[in-house]
C-alpha cells in the first residue's frame, strides 16, 4: 500500500512538473476597422466586397450591413492594397486603400508556430465614398481593438 501511495505521489509531481504552453493557435492577427459618418458609427447597408488589389483574393465577400471589419494583412509586403467595392441596386462604386506597414516576427515558444505582427505606418485612400481614414491603434496583433476608423463621405456628397 505504501508503495502504491509513493507511486501515485511521484506521478502527480511528475505531471505537475511538465510545462504546458498554451499556443495561440486560434488567435488571429487581423486589422480591425470601423465605419463612421460625421463622427457617428454607421453600417454600410449595401453589398460590400473587399479584395487584396484589383484582381487579388477576396478578403470580404458580399457583406451586407457591415459596421466593422477584420481583415488580414500580408505577411511580407510593406504595403497592402485593398479595393473596397460597394454595390447597390443601380450602382457600383470603388475606393482603394493603401496601408503602409512594417512586419514583425512574433515568437512565443518552440512548441508554437511563428506569427507576424504589424505596425501601421501610414494609410491613404482614394475618395469616392471614403472621406479619410484615421489610425486609432497602429499595432496589429492578437488584441481585438479597432486599428482604423474609416470616415465615409456624407450622403449629400
Amino acid at each position: 500500500m505504501r508503495r502504491k501511495l509513493l507511486l501515485i505521489a511521484s506521478s502527480i509531481l511528475l505531471l505537475a512538473a511538465c510545462e504546458s504552453y498554451d499556443c495561440t493557435l486560434y488567435n488571429h492577427v487581423g486589422c480591425y476597422g470601423a465605419f463612421d459618418r460625421e463622427g457617428v458609427a454607421v453600417q454600410i447597408s449595401d453589398t460590400l466586397t473587399i479584395t487584396a488589389g484589383k484582381n487579388g483574393p477576396t478578403l470580404l465577400n458580399r457583406s451586407v450591413g457591415t459596421a466593422s471589419l477584420n481583415l488580414p494583412l500580408s505577411y511580407w509586403q510593406d504595403e497592402d492594397t485593398l479595393v473596397f467595392t460597394i454595390k447597390g441596386e443601380d450602382y457600383l462604386i470603388q475606393d482603394t486603400v493603401w496601408i503602409t506597414k512594417t512586419n514583425q516576427v512574433h515568437y512565443e515558444s518552440p512548441d508554437c508556430p511563428t506569427t507576424l505582427f504589424h505596425e501601421i505606418q501610414n494609410v491613404r485612400s482614394t475618395h469616392t465614398f471614403i472621406k479619410s481614414i484615421t489610425v486609432i491603434r497602429s499595432s496589429v496583433n492578437y488584441e481585438l481593438t479597432t486599428n482604423l476608423q474609416i470616415h465615409l463621405l456624407s450622403a449629400s456628397n
